[in-house]
């Protein structure tokens, strides 16, 4: 094997050392808290990170809508007051699930949606595609999509890419991932991400009107557990989103829950805990 020579050894020094400074920088940039201490204490910055990867996967099928509503969410903590525009690229129309977001639905999750540019792709190579173009522009400091079939090209090569790109110019990627993708079938293996989160829906509390026999629908709620996050403590959470203050807040027990129904949730944390604490 041919010997390489110092002036090559230098170069591929000064280029590692220029892709580590990229991921330093992440640092000045301030994490985005949930503003509830028993979640920011799991979280290795005190919050969301900015300049990063974060991935979203639904506990099954059904539960695609809610992790992609909770990451919506997460949007309007990661802008805050400064209403930073938003790139959200779907993919296909051969889906069960519209791509287009709904614009009132998005306000209610403070989402403003003239600050938001959709983008629409037919497969999983060009929604890659356009996230590395996205993350590469300083014009696109938020980003969020959801791979809706099953992952063929997104592994940990294609998330590096994505990564180096967001740190070098600071946007943040929320990545809604195939429902299959977590589980240990699937073979996708790890990714660059810097967090992990498993989110599955539950019921909201039904608010009761004067003079009105059916109940109206309360605020959102999730079942939100951190499955994978370098430096973080993972953990599972109930969550709700208030469509007023624009807030998450841990969501109150349901007391006419069915005891059925509370065994199969407490199996199904208790699976996602062990899961996360193996990975």
């Amino acid at each position: 094997m041919r010997a390489i020579k110092g002036p090559h050894i230098d170069l591929l020094k000064e280029q590692i050392e220029g892709l580590n400074a990229d991921l330093r920088s992440n640092a000045s940039l301030p994490p985005a808290p949930f503003n509830l201490s028993s979640l920011d204490d799991a979280l290795p910055d005190g919050g969301l990170s900015r300049g990063t990867i974060h991935e979203f996967v639904p506990g099954n099928y059904a539960d695609y809508p809610a992790a992609l509503g909770f990451a919506a969410c997460l949007l309007h903590q990661l802008s805050g007051a400064q209403n930073l525009p938003v790139l959200w690229c779907s993919m296909g129309r051969d889906l069960d699930h519209p791509p287009h977001p709904y614009p009132h639905g998005l306000s209610a999750l403070g989402v403003n949606p003239d600050n938001l540019l959709h983008v629409e792709v037919n497969n999983e190579k060009d929604m890659l595609w356009v996230l590395e173009e996205g993350l590469s522009s300083p014009a696109c400091p938020l980003l969020i999509a959801a791979i809706t079939r099953p992952e063929k090209v997104y592994d940990f090569t294609a998330s590096r890419r994505l990564s180096l790109r967001a740190a070098r110019h600071g946007g943040t990627l929320l990545l809604i991932r195939h429902h299959k993708s977590d589980q240990p079938a699937s073979g996708r293996g790890s990714t660059a991400a810097t967090t992990r989160w498993s989110v599955t829906s539950r019921p909201s509390q039904p608010i009761h009107f004067k003079n009105a026999k059916v109940p109206g629908f309360g605020h959102p709620r999730w079942q939100v557990a951190l499955t994978r996050c370098k430096r973080g403590r993972p953990n599972i959470w109930q969550l709700e989103w208030n469509n007023e203050t624009l807030s998450f807040c841990l969501a109150a027990p349901l007391v006419d829950r069915a005891p059925a129904q509370n065994r199969q949730a407490t199996a199904t944390e208790h699976t996602i805990i062990e899961r996360a604490k193996q990975a």
